[in-house]
């Protein structure tokens, strides 16, 4: 059975606010967000902790990553439902209580269900439309479309109760393919390969960014680091041309990359972070201009028909072939020596994520990273928000 597709920031950003509300009771300092960016930052930049020896082996999920985030958005949805006292009453007219509507029609109620995502899910963040809707085992089956990708949801017939996804007893559940799964097993190697994958403006993808940028400043040349980006963006042009400048800095200018990024993950602002690393635009805009002709970025981004588009989402391509070859669907994706991984999105998880690939580990992986904490998704390094592996921006 086919798990719906949606873009999973759609339905978080509110809990990103909770991390940041829930940060804001514990802060005990007169002026914290100045301190604990300069904190966080300067940990950036210069990391000296007291070392300690550990090691550790690494047992990855063999369930899909993305049939697990599609199940968690569906019970939060499912909260959401319940919480927003989904259901639709009318008035008795003798009594004046309240009382279910038995006579709502399928259409009546498949209209209600499109208002309530739209007004109290979505919230502007997408829009949900209706293909279809029919009755089916004593439900409302309707076929959804949400921003371009659909879905099947059920909804009972007096229209109180709705369920996002539905799982079929009759039928044993089909396992995830090879490409899906991250892999139980990666292959030491002397300088261990790690490949990440994100979109720039996926706020799970600056999460595990904001976690790896200590490792690699760690690691240094023992490990072969590169930032590279899923072959199709979900935040709009701002995201292919964020992708097509720093494809360029860390390909002409990889001494200053790192640098560039920490500073781009503090709020967005990329003339900031060029300014920072040392760089102008003028620096990279051959390179810009070439790859975007190369790749026909801004040309598919244009295009009127949307061939080579990804339901609503359009292309980038720089990275299509890799895509194609680890089977990468959503930001982030971590690849080490060849295989796709999962950890934490914390510095220490994935430390010793990677330190587990190596065939000799060096000194640096028993560096105690506990001090970076967990980053929380999205922009800034002032807040915490655990190192889940679940959530993420993909179709």
């Amino acid at each position: 059975m086919k798990i719906s597709h949606l873009d999973q920031e759609e339905y978080t950003d509110k809990e990103d606010k909770i991390y940041s509300d829930h940060e804001n009771n514990e802060k005990i300092l007169s002026n914290p967000e100045d301190y604990n960016q300069e904190k966080q930052h300067n940990n950036l930049e210069d990391h000296n902790q007291e070392k300690q020896q550990q090691k550790k082996q690494h047992k990855l999920k063999k369930l899909g990553f993305w049939q697990i985030t599609s199940i968690v958005l569906g019970i939060l949805l499912i909260i959401s439902v319940f919480a927003g006292n989904f259901s639709w009453t009318k008035k008795d007219n003798l009594t004046g209580d309240t009382v279910a509507d038995d006579s709502l029609t399928g259409d009546t109620v498949a209209d209600n269900t499109i208002n309530f995502i739209n007004q109290n899910i979505l919230q502007g963040e997408g829009t949900a439309t209706l293909k279809e809707v029919k009755e089916s085992n004593g439900l409302y089956n309707l076929k959804l479309n949400i921003n371009g990708q659909e879905m099947d949801s059920y909804v009972t017939i007096d229209g109180k109760l709705l369920f996002p996804q539905a799982i079929d007893l009759t039928k044993k559940p089909q396992a995830a393919s090879p490409t899906q799964q991250a892999s139980s097993e990666i292959p030491n190697s002397d300088k261990p390969k790690v490949e990440l994958f994100v979109m720039s403006y996926c706020p799970y993808g600056t999460q595990i960014e904001k976690g790896i940028i200590p490792v690699v400043n760690e690691l240094g040349d023992k490990i072969d680091f590169e930032i590279k980006f899923v072959n199709y963006a979900m935040h709009g042009k701002k995201e292919l041309d964020e992708e097509l400048m720093e494809y360029c800095i860390q390909k002409e200018y990889n001494n200053k990359f790192i640098k560039y990024l920490s500073k781009f993950l503090e709020n967005g602002d990329s003339k900031e972070a060029l300014n920072y690393a040392g760089l102008t635009e003028a620096d990279i805009s051959s390179c810009i201009k070439e790859t975007d002709e190369k790749y026909k970025i801004t040309a598919l981004f244009e295009d009127p028909q949307k061939s080579e588009w990804s339901g609503s989402f359009p292309p980038f391509k720089v990275y299509d072939e890799d895509n194609k070859k680890y089977g990468v669907q959503g930001s982030p994706t971590l690849v080490i020596n060849g295989q796709q991984a999962q950890s934490g999105r914390d510095a220490q998880s994935i430390l010793n994520l990677i330190c587990g690939a190596f065939t000799n580990s060096p000194e640096e992986c028993s560096t105690d990273m506990a001090s970076f904490g967990n980053p929380a998704p999205g922009f800034g390094f002032n807040t915490q928000g655990g190192s889940a592996t679940s959530a993420g921006c993909g179709v």
